[in-house]
């Protein structure tokens, strides 16, 4: 999981504390922007979920078909980034 704008530790425990299902997450690197990379405490060796049920909206919905802003993945996270024009819309 990457979020835009959390560059330190600091931001990140913030994001925690406004958002308390986020405390879930732990910090597993840097991008090549400096933006945190997040992983799950909850995701077993095996890629599973150890807490199903209790999951997040975004996990439930992952993979999600379209995700509406720019950027680039990580190495392994299971979405690829196709960048399309408008003229690429229009031949729709």
């Amino acid at each position: 999981m990457y979020a835009w704008d959390t560059y330190t530790t600091t931001d990140f425990k913030i994001m925690q504390f406004l958002f308390p299902q986020y405390r879930r997450f732990y910090i597993r690197g840097k991008d090549e922007e400096g933006n945190l990379i997040f992983a799950c405490k909850y995701v077993t060796e095996e890629g599973l979920c150890s807490v199903y049920d209790k999951r997040l909206k975004m996990c439930r919905n992952y993979p999600a078909k379209k995700i509406n802003y720019p950027g680039k993945l990580h190495e392994g996270c299971g979405y690829k980034v196709e960048e399309k024009s408008f003229e690429s819309y229009l031949k729709k």
